[in-house]
């Protein structure tokens, strides 16, 4: 069966309590997007479209023979080609089809609307789906902007807050669909992306703080991709190269969630997080689907160990609703403050700052010069401190929170993040 109970979800959260109580577990899956300027064609090429399908169809099984989770996010083009070269309409074999009736994946859309090459909306891919014979359990909104979009000079209203009521389609335009979900937060050309771990409930779109901001009288519910940016495979076009490897991928998964064992606990907890792929990647990646299978196995220790529980989004969604029925209740915290809040801070190969998080005081440990100094700064970048550095640093006076120590010396200046509790 595709759907999980609720009653499903608390069995394994409290089973992962059971069996690693110390452990803060990072609910976790693999997503994926298509895009409209993906170089195979999907929607008129058949050639192309049985490519990706091959490929994909390869990446499902991987996926569902470790049983590990995917959100798979398709935009028209390819829900179109499985309409016209799966028979999506009466075949209930066809790609999404088949994949959204599998209990590890779920299939939502992903939408970039272009008046000239892409005349939809999300409800338009929620008509396309249900076309395909996808059931959609959850209604997400996938990869979406919380900026307005600029075309040829023309503003398009392209926020998620237009589907906080039913939304008619722009081409289907008797089909209305309203948002459950939204994920992704990304903004045009990704020059403002918000990405941070948790749930909560965005009060508007028009910027990042004002989207980062819990409303508990806002019913949509945001899902944080937590550090999605540092780990995935990424084809860098002018080059061809691949941003990580496999191995690398792995590493940096372990390090972000060994961090946050190490952060400060609180009922609230919740931290989401995901591996992003693209299917214009896929093609370009030998053997990718193994190389998932490589990841998965990679992370097997972590999800033994309750550090890593497999969830799709709205498994996740659905356990929070269960466990924080108060709609005051939110969790946010921002990627940056995970990455960079190690047991010990090494600010060069000879200077390292520890304990982090620390409750009293920070030591410096190595050789400096007589004459260096640092500066202590709050996140929104107001000098709290400033002084000569020394071994020992008190903390006594600041409260509990995330700050920057800027160390300067005579030639350079270097920087940390550190928490004190």
């Amino acid at each position: 069966m595709k759907f999980v109970s609720v009653l499903s979800l608390l069995s394994i959260y409290l089973l992962t309590l059971e069996n690693a109580s110390s452990q803060t577990p990072v609910y976790f899956n693999i997503i994926s997007h298509n895009e409209i300027t993906d170089p195979l064609d999907y929607a008129h090429s058949e050639a192309d479209y049985q490519t990706i399908r091959s490929l994909v169809k390869e990446l499902c099984d991987t996926i569902n023979s470790k049983k590990a989770k995917y959100n798979m996010q398709v935009d028209a083009n390819m829900i179109f080609g499985c309409l016209k070269y799966d028979d999506g309409a009466n075949n209930p074999n066809d790609l999404l089809e088949w994949a959204s009736k599998s209990e590890h994946i779920d299939v939502d859309g992903h939408n970039h609307f272009s008046p000239f090459s892409n005349p939809y909306n999300y409800s338009d891919l929620a008509y396309l789906l249900d076309s395909c014979g996808v059931t959609l359990h959850h209604h997400v909104l996938g990869g979406v902007a919380y900026a307005n979009l600029t075309i040829a000079g023309k503003t398009f209203k392209e926020t998620w807050t237009q589907y906080i009521n039913p939304k008619k389609g722009y081409t289907f335009k008797d089909f209305a669909w309203q948002a459950d979900i939204v994920w992704g937060t990304a903004t045009p050309g990704h020059q403002a992306d918000y990405t941070s771990f948790g749930l909560w409930r965005p009060k508007g779109g028009s910027s990042p703080a004002e989207f980062g901001t819990h409303d508990p009288n806002q019913r949509l519910v945001t899902i944080g991709g937590g550090c999605k940016g540092d780990i995935g495979f990424n084809i860098i076009p002018q080059t061809k190269k691949i941003r990580n490897t496999t191995g690398q991928i792995i590493s940096k998964i372990k390090e972000i969630v060994d961090n946050i064992q190490g952060l400060p606990k609180s009922s609230n907890d919740f931290y989401t997080m995901n591996l992003l792929i693209n299917f214009r990647d896929i093609p370009e990646i030998p053997h990718f689907a193994d190389s998932i299978g490589r990841i998965i196995d990679g992370l097997s220790s972590y999800t033994e160990q309750g550090k890593i529980v497999w969830m799709t989004l709205g498994e996740k969604y659905d356990l929070w609703m269960e466990l924080h029925p108060d709609r005051e209740d939110y969790f946010n915290l921002l990627c940056e403050d995970i990455t960079l809040t190690a047991n010990n801070i090494s600010i060069t190969s000879q200077l390292n700052l520890y304990p982090n998080p620390a409750h009293d005081a920070i030591h410096i440990e190595g050789d400096y010069p007589p004459n260096t100094y640092i500066s202590i700064f709050s996140l929104e970048g107001r000098r709290i401190k400033f002084q000569i550095l020394q071994e020992e640093i008190s903390l006594s006076d600041l409260a509990a929170g995330t700050y920057i120590f800027q160390i300067k010396t005579e030639e350079k200046t270097y920087r940390a993040k550190v928490v004190k509790l």
